[in-house]
């Protein structure tokens, strides 16, 4: 059997034990409350083998979520419940929820509490009577809040913890199946992913996009004045450069962000469900973090220092295709380059 057979036959024996804690209090949540008039019926039993496999076969953690919601939902029954994803910044941001006030939408953040992984802050219009942290090898990868829980209120704790624990242990198996794949799709010098893979996902963001709803921004950057770097510091030397911009973008992005050489030195991110107000802010972090970082032989380039300058567009607002998209944040890059470099300008509002 290859090493991912195995990781993969591991993972699902654990994936399959926590299930088997689960059905159980599932089962238990058959029989209704007393209080629950009989008209009501009996809450479903929900298939928790098939929402494992659910968990396991989708594509990435985003297409995660809505699976971890229904099992919360079915097993019980909030009024409202809350999904955050932990962001590397230590920041929490609202992967997705129900029931929520309309000030809490996607994207919507808050600081989490050092020391206290499963807590959250107070926020208007939603109060958790019961949290989990959703943790695999030590790391946070979410919480999960809920309220106004209709079915087995007294048991929601220990159900909502196992529901994380299982989340966990499933986001880990999915991400090293993904980190398989990825390999073919990643650029040789700047560890980032190639155009080629660009491509495709920009193909599969724009559609569920279209699908679903949510909004999708792309910011088009390139370093500036790169080739007096390489004529005044050496090609190796611009090489390392490009490297340590690829580390930096990678660090500093989302989680569920893409991140790809272009060509050259050109790089291009996708921010999935992100609004351009939220993309050029995420931009101008990674502008900064270019800034700032101490390139050998920066000092030598025309601003001083080893920068970049972007263009950021969103769809449907500024296009309603790929190639359309493109050419936005390309030509707000443009206007970055002639507005004196070192800035990142939002297409169509001249942001900069």
């Amino acid at each position: 059997m290859s090493g991912g057979g195995w990781i993969a036959l591991g993972t699902g024996v654990a994936l399959g034990l926590i299930a088997a804690r689960l059905l159980p209090l599932a089962r238990r949540s058959v029989s209704p409350a007393p209080a629950t008039p009989p008209a009501a019926g009996p809450p479903r039993l929900p298939d928790v083998p098939d929402i494992v496999r659910q968990m396991l076969a989708v594509s990435g953690r985003r297409a995660m979520i809505p699976v971890i919601l229904k099992l919360v939902d079915q097993l019980l029954a909030p009024t409202q419940v809350a999904l955050f994803a932990s962001r590397p910044d230590g920041r929490l941001s609202l992967a997705d929820g129900r029931g929520l006030p309309e000030s809490m939408s996607r994207g919507f953040e808050v600081e989490s509490r050092p020391g206290a992984p499963a807590a959250l802050p107070p926020m208007a219009g939603f109060v958790p009577d019961v949290v989990a942290p959703i943790m695999a090898d030590q790391r946070l990868y979410g919480i999960i809040g809920v309220a106004g829980v209709r079915q087995r209120p007294e048991e929601a704790a220990s159900v909502l913890k196992m529901v994380a624990e299982l989340s966990g242990l499933a986001i880990v198996q999915v991400e090293k199946l993904k980190a398989t794949q990825d390999r073919a799709n990643i650029d040789g010098l700047t560890a980032v992913f190639n155009k080629r893979h660009f491509q495709e996902r920009l193909t599969e963001e724009i559609e569920r996009a279209q699908r679903d709803g949510t909004g999708l921004s792309l910011l088009l950057l390139d370093i500036d004045d790169f080739k007096n770097y390489n004529d005044t510091n050496g090609h190796v030397a611009g090489d390392d450069v490009l490297r340590d911009v690829g580390r930096l973008l990678r660090s500093s992005v989302r989680e569920d962000d893409v991140v790809a050489r272009y060509g050259g030195e050109e790089f291009v991110v996708l921010y999935p469900g992100a609004s351009k107000a939220l993309a050029y802010r995420l931009a101008q972090g990674l502008r900064r973090a270019v800034e700032q970082h101490p390139f050998p032989g920066g000092e030598r380039q025309p601003l001083g220092a080893v920068t970049i300058s972007g263009g950021v567009a969103t769809f449907p607002q500024d296009a309603t295709t790929e190639v359309e998209l493109i050419q936005a944040a390309d030509q707000a890059l443009y206007e970055a380059k002639a507005a004196g470099r070192n800035r990142i300008i939002a297409a169509g509002d001249g942001t900069g």
